[in-house]
Parts: C-alpha cells; structure tokens; sequence
C-alpha cells in the first residue's frame, strides 16, 4: 500500500496538478485581458452586418474635411443610449473631427449658443467651428421605434451614422443641390426612402407644374417620374430648352403611360427611344411568382460601376422597354447600364391574361436605364454645361423597398445618378439605416432533416468512434 508521501509522486498526481496549473494560467489570462480590455475601452463588432461600425464611406468623407468639427454628445451621465455612444465615439479623431461628452444638468446652458429648442439625452450637436455652421442630430431620430400594425410589434431601427454623416455634410457644405420634380401628368410621388437620401446627401425639393410655371433657375437636377399622361407641345418646348441649355434631368417612364408623342420625343432627341407595353424576360424574371419584375445584366457606366462586378443585385418592376439610337450626333454619347436577355419581350396589351408571348408583343433584347450626355452645350457656354439625361425605364425603380436599405443595387445607382448628374463637387452620401430587430432562421423541409441526421446521428457517432479508437489504443499499450 502506497506511503500518504508516495501519493503526491506518482503520475495521477503529476498529471492533475499539470492540468491544474494549465487550468489556473488560463483563468489568470483571461482575467488579466479581461482587465486591459476594459481599460482600453477595446471592443468589436460581432453583428453579422456590422450595425455598430461606421462604414469606409463615412470614414473617407470625414478625412476629406479640411474645417474643424466638434461633435457634442449631450447626455447625463449613465443615461447614454449604448447604441448610439457605440457610433459617436467611432467619429472621434477621423480628420479633424473630435467627439467631445457634455452633460447638460452640468452644463445646462451650454446648448443655447446652438438653439432654443429643448436638448434631451443622446442628442448630438455637430458644429463647423471654421464655417460657424451647426446642426441638432435629435436621439429619437438616431434610434426610431415604429409599430408594425400588420403584426402590433415594435421595430427598432438605428440611424445615427446617417444621420450624423448627413449633418456633417450639411454643416461644412456651401450650398444644397436643388432638385424640381414635375407634377401634373400622374407623377408618383417620390417614397421615403429616397426622401431620405435627399436629407441625407444635402439636397432640397421642389414640385412644379410645367404646364403653367417656369422651370427656375436655380434647378440643379430636374426630375420627371413616370407620367400616366402626356406632356403638351409648349411642355415639350420647356423641357427641350432647359435641357439643351445644359440641363441635367431624371427622367423615367410608366407602364401605364400610352400615346405619349411629345414626352417620348423628348428621350429620342438623346438617342432613347420607348417601347411601349411593359417587359418580360423569361431568362431574367425576378421569380415565376412575379414576371413583371426583371433582374437586368449590369453594364458598364460611371453610374454603375459599384455593382458592376455583382457585388448587388438590381431589381426593376414593371418596366417599359428602350432601344437606343444607332445613329447620333457626333456630341451626344448614349450609355446603356441595364439589359434584358435576348428572350425578352414587351407585351403590348395591358390587359392580357397571359404572361407568354402572344403575337403582336415585340421581340427585345432592351436596355432598363441609360445615360445620355450631350457637350454641344458644354463647347459653346463651357466645361460644366454639358447636358446630362439619366433615364429609368419605369417610376418603380426608386420604390422605398428598393432604396431604403442597401439590400439591392437599385439605392447605388440612384446616388450614383444623382452624383452624375449634381457635379463631382456635391456630395451624395446617404448611409441607409439598419434593423436592429431579432432575425429568425428560417428551415425548409430539407435542411431539417440534413441538420436533424447531422446532429442527432452522425455526430454523435463521430464521438463514439473516436472514443472507442482512443479506449483501444491504450488498453492495446
């Protein structure tokens, strides 16, 4: 029988103390990095669409910024919203940006050189100290709530890197690129989602009837989505003027527009010429489920160049078709960006029962969006004057489900057009806002039973294998 002096030497003991002291290491290490992380205030994004992080184009915008800006994150102390200081603090020391904390119970007049509004917790004041420009970023519109009524539960979305690039944008920028939208042909109006961007990218908007008011003259960028009816002649004859003045336009079309003479007219003097009826593209349809939804090739263009590569998917619904102009004018340069396969068609009556080609539809290829350019203009006035034609051929292209996230490559095309068409000197950086919503993984039939087999069976089994090779291997010692 072994000695009680015995016991402390033989291999059990040396083995567990071993383990022990391996364990005890572990502990002390994690402890310690636990220790300098804190102080550090080291953390990471582990979202799987990094919510928290801002992204590279806010990061080269705030760079660029040549003013000093000082960011004023307003809160008392232990009521910060973790959402939004997670953001703010990201901000501190890009360029020549610094985020500086202030606690309005004790610093309560500190915001009145700023406004007379009410300053609640997490609110943010982003100031240009060279410009003496500020801007109010309120906490509720950083962190919105909203209630889905189809469901009655409470979404939470994050905007405070939006917001706050917007209001960084808003405070160093000269001037707000001017968009005129023209109404009075049964016009959509334009969604939210690209009302947002408009915020966001420092533009303003205006609404105009050509039928009786002038295009003014501050427009920067004019915008005609999908009229239902036809413009007249003399609404020809505006439009014409400005654009061949060197005027810059957006101009989309609507399935549900017919016999439009004088408006088509006016995408065949840019080499876009209409067909009329809307798009089918068996090889190209979003789903069997809606056909009248294309997913086009992607072409090359300036406007396109940030999903060229497939980096995102664009989605056009219930599209006309264009075909562009072989022979042109020798200023005027027409760019497709969008195109159906060589199976698609348009279907000319409308109130077809069949989705299939029936005769009297009109065999495609077509292109979905060009862009048009004419320097006539730009050699007889000079360099910028330049006409500049954005064209979508449908108004659903800029729907808010499109836009409002970057899900699709429909929201960087339209801030690329707008860029295009604004100047390289406006800046169109809209960041979309993120869910913050709890996403469910959703099982079909057979990923079930894959993942039942995987885990009820074979790993388990995997286990028992290996258990017994190991259990064999050193009773055979």
């Amino acid at each position: 029988m072994k000695s009680f002096k015995d016991s402390f030497q033989d291999r059990k003991f040396r083995m567990g103390g071993f383990q022990t002291l391996v364990m005890v290491l572990v502990i002390v290490i994690v402890v310690v990095l636990n220790l300098v992380v804190a102080k550090l205030d080291i953390t990471f994004d582990l979202s799987s669409d990094k919510i928290y992080s801002i992204t590279d184009e806010t990061r080269n915008l705030a760079k660029g910024i040549k003013d000093e800006i000082k960011l004023y994150y307003m809160c008392q102390e232990g009521k910060q919203s973790t959402q939004i200081e997670k953001v703010v603090k990201q901000y501190d020391g890009l360029g020549n940006i610094k985020v500086i904390s202030k606690d309005p119970i004790v610093y309560p007049s500190f915001a009145k050189q700023y406004t007379d509004d009410s300053i609640q917790d997490n609110d943010i004041i982003v100031v240009d100290e060279t410009k003496n420009t500020n801007k109010i970023v309120t906490a509720s519109d950083m962190l919105i709530q909203d209630v889905d009524y189809t469901t009655y539960q409470t979404t939470t979305t994050l905007d405070a890197e939006g917001q706050i690039t917007a209001a960084l944008q808003s405070v160093t920028s000269e001037d707000k690129t001017k968009i005129v939208t023209v109404s009075g042909h049964g016009e959509d109006g334009l969604g939210s989602g690209v009302q947002d961007i408009f915020t966001k990218s420092n533009m303003e908007t205006k609404e105009i009837k050509t039928a009786s008011e002038d295009i003014p003259e501050d427009c920067d960028i004019l915008w005609v989505n999908g009229p239902k009816y036809d413009i007249t002649e003399e609404e020809y004859k505006k439009l014409s003027t400005y654009l061949q003045e060197g005027g810059k336009a957006i101009l989309c079309t609507n399935i549900q527009g017919s016999k439009m003479k004088w408006y088509n007219k006016l995408l065949s003097d840019y080499g876009t010429k209409v067909q009329e009826g809307y798009v089918i593209d068996p090889k190209l349809m979003y789903s069997s489920q809606i056909p009248t939804s294309v997913v086009p090739s992607i072409l090359s263009s300036d406007i396109t160049q940030d999903i060229f590569n497939g980096s995102a998917t664009v989605v056009v619904p219930q599209t006309n078709g264009f075909t562009t102009e072989e022979d042109v004018r020798s200023t005027l340069t027409v760019t497709p960006m969008l195109a159906t396969s060589d199976e698609a068609y348009a279907k000319t009556n409308l109130n077809a029962k069949s989705y299939k080609k029936e005769e009297g539809d009109v065999a495609g290829p077509f292109y979905l969006a060009t862009m048009m350019e004419d320097t006539y203009t730009e050699k007889t006035e000079g360099e910028g004057r330049a006409t500049r034609i954005v064209a979508y051929a449908t108004q659903t292209f800029t729907d808010d489900s499109l836009v409002s996230s970057n899900q699709y490559g429909n929201r960087s095309m339209l801030l690329k057009s707008l860029e295009y068409l604004s100047g390289e000197n406006a800046s169109t950086l809209a960041i979309p806002t993120r869910s913050l919503d709890q996403q469910h993984v959703s099982l079909n039939k057979q990923m079930i039973v894959f993942y039942t087999v995987l885990l009820v069976v074979i790993v388990p089994l995997a286990f028992v294998v290996i258990g017994f090779v190991i259990w064999f291997r050193r009773r055979k010692n």
